[in-house]
């Protein structure tokens, strides 16, 4: 009975220290639990005392903007008040003018009665030059809509390369192609990283994919029936960076270009259409550049990365279109020139009747 109850005792005393374990578990996991709840509400409140901060900015910047257009709306009401004044000062000064023409007026009367006897004589004569006057405005409504018309055609003709570069940004940008037009010349780019391994002109997997998915969106422009007739040439160009000597680049830089052609232009290539591909086969050229056309970077120092790239250049028919405006300007000139010597025929016309119509009252005076 002794042992039972020693045993008892040890049982409580060993369970009595399980439950202070357990306690003091539960109260530090309770403990953690405040503490990030307090790092959470401290971390709503720095964030939204940013938001508020942010907002106030916002606020004030409104505020100044409106102060600023204020301020200019309130500068243009002195200006139109000063112009008002100035406009009065000037209705003043032509009411005063206007008071002695009146007078001037009354005087002429007489003579203006007594020339009108001879303008009876005139008005037959005056209403054959209206006649040639409504002519010759006909005439010259007419030169009008077709220099407008010219001067459309030149616009057309001045912009293709524009358009040409904003349709091939266009499409590159719809077929997700992550490759930059040049707004200037619409050259395009394409990295030799990505194309070629180092030193090495073959294609690789890499660069033949690349090159699937962008050969199709830039044909699609180039060759479209809006800028096909516009299209002289397309140019492959391969260019390197400085490591090595002039020659050695030279020749890896046209071997990458060639490389890049002869793929492309492959009878086994289906990616293009056959059509396509026979008119890629009588614009396209493929040339080296060596390092001849560096790419540096905003300290005047050589982007070696970008330096090493295949370029996609296109020229334009210029002689074509110097010729289509050439002729433009030519048509426009002729006709230039006989509307010219239209109105000087009738300016010689106006002359003769003015000079008939001052002799008049002169006639008039003496008798």
């Amino acid at each position: 009975m002794r042992s039972y109850r020693s045993r008892r005792a040890r049982r409580a005393g060993r369970n009595d220290g399980s439950f202070w374990l357990s306690f003091s578990d539960l109260m530090s996991s309770l403990l953690l639990i405040i503490i990030l709840i307090l790092f959470y509400i401290m971390y709503q409140y720095f964030e939204m005392y940013e938001i508020n901060m942010a907002e106030i900015a916002r606020q004030q910047y409104d505020l100044d903007e409106a102060n600023a257009s204020l301020e200019a709306e309130r500068t243009r009401l002195s200006e139109a008040e000063e112009q008002m004044l100035a406009q009065q000062i000037r209705l003043n000064a032509a009411e005063d003018e206007l008071a002695d023409a009146e007078e001037v007026l009354a005087q002429q009367r007489a003579d203006l009665e007594a020339a009108q006897a001879l303008l009876a004589q005139s008005e037959e004569e005056i209403a054959q030059q209206q006649t040639q006057l409504s002519t010759l405005s006909d005439q010259l409504s007419a030169q009008q809509a077709t220099l407008d018309a010219q001067q459309v055609q030149i616009e057309q003709l001045v912009g293709v390369r524009t358009q040409i570069i904003s349709a091939l940004s266009g499409a590159l940008r719809t077929a997700n192609i992550s490759a930059q037009v040049d707004p200037a010349s619409g050259a395009i780019a394409l990295e030799s990283d990505v194309l070629f391994a180092t030193g090495e002109y073959a294609l690789t997997a890499q660069g033949r994919a690349w090159i699937d998915d962008f050969l199709p969106v830039y044909l699609d422009v180039l060759l479209s029936d809006e800028y096909r007739g516009y299209v002289a040439e397309i140019i492959i160009e391969g260019h390197t960076d400085s490591v090595g000597s002039y020659l050695s680049n030279l020749e890896l830089s046209q071997q990458r270009a060639a490389a890049v052609a002869s793929y492309v232009l492959g009878d086994d290539y289906s990616v293009i259409t056959a059509d396509q591909r026979q008119a890629l086969r009588q614009l396209v050229t493929a040339n080296g550049r060596s390092f001849s056309d560096l790419v540096l970077d905003a300290n005047g120092n050589e982007d070696r990365a970008a330096s090493r790239r295949v370029v996609f250049k296109f020229r334009l028919t210029d002689e074509e279109m110097i010729a289509q405006l050439q002729q433009i300007l030519e048509e426009g000139g002729a006709q230039d020139a006989a509307q010219t010597a239209s109105g000087d025929a009738q300016d010689a016309q106006t002359q003769s009747g003015t000079a008939a119509f001052e002799a008049a009252p002169d006639s008039g005076t003496g008798d």
